[in-house]
């Protein structure tokens, strides 16, 4: 059953739509809801809102800047801590370079600074792949083609392997105290073990369930999240340790 788009976000997204829909007419092969909106986990005030987009053809950089522009916080103004969309172009998704391809990458919102993007800065953007292989699945249709599957090309299995241990190494880092830093290993194990994108509460539930060992890990985490403070990192190192081992 498909999620419903959450109610604090319905006015914001249909604008949202509307604009893009003016920008690129019929090329628009579809648009999604992904995040923890597609996954019924979100929170108002807490959680992005993340919109992926695909058009059928690759537009000039003069278009893609006025349409970030146009939707960019606070021209658009979102109503929560801030707005992630990303519009691919359907050529750009059969190779999947590295870094991937964008048109545009627009974020900006309440708590977040506002920027538009039009091209990778020349760093692996393991993001855009989990993005993308995550919205085959679990993509709420916005606009265009109702399932992403019918326009996003399957990701290589072996490709979504590399941007997981690149998001683990990424979160050792700069994150490495963030309780988000042992949800997202959560999820990510079930990702690895099952092949399931679940959002970060669900994984954290069904990895406490099954895996004992972490229920301390998760419990923390959980209770970090809630009271706003970061954790001691050492809590996420035997989770992190068991999703590359299941990563092979």
């Amino acid at each position: 059953m498909t999620t419903a788009v959450p109610v604090e976000l319905a006015g914001y997204l249909t604008e949202l739509v509307r604009r893009l829909r003016d920008a690129v007419g019929d090329d628009l092969g579809g648009a999604w809801l992904i995040g923890s909106a597609a996954q019924g986990v979100y929170e108002h005030g807490v959680s992005d809102v993340d919109v992926l987009a695909v058009t059928r053809r690759r537009w000039p950089e003069a278009a893609r800047r006025a349409l970030g522009e146009r939707i960019v916080h606070p021209a658009l103004p979102c109503p929560t801590v801030g707005l992630e969309f990303v519009w691919y172009a359907r050529d750009d998704l059969v190779d999947l370079a590295d870094p991937v391809a964008f048109q545009l990458n627009v974020n900006g919102g309440t708590q977040r600074p506002s920027s538009v993007q039009l091209a990778p800065d020349g760093f692996p953007n393991y993001w855009s792949v989990l993005d993308l292989a995550a919205a085959r699945q679990v993509g709420v249709p916005l606009e265009g083609a109702r399932a992403a599957s019918e326009v996003i090309p399957e990701v290589p299995a072996g490709r979504v392997r590399r941007a997981v241990d690149e998001s683990i190494t990424w979160h050792d880092g700069p994150d490495a105290g963030s309780p988000n830093r042992v949800l997202n290993l959560a999820r990510m194990l079930v990702l690895a073990t099952e092949g399931r994108w679940v959002s970060k509460p669900a994984g954290a539930a069904e990895v406490r369930a099954r895996n004992p060992e972490f229920a301390d890990a998760i419990d923390e985490a959980l209770r970090a999240r809630a009271e706003s403070r970061w954790m001691d990192p050492a809590y996420a190192e035997s989770l992190s340790t068991a999703v590359r081992a299941a990563l092979g």
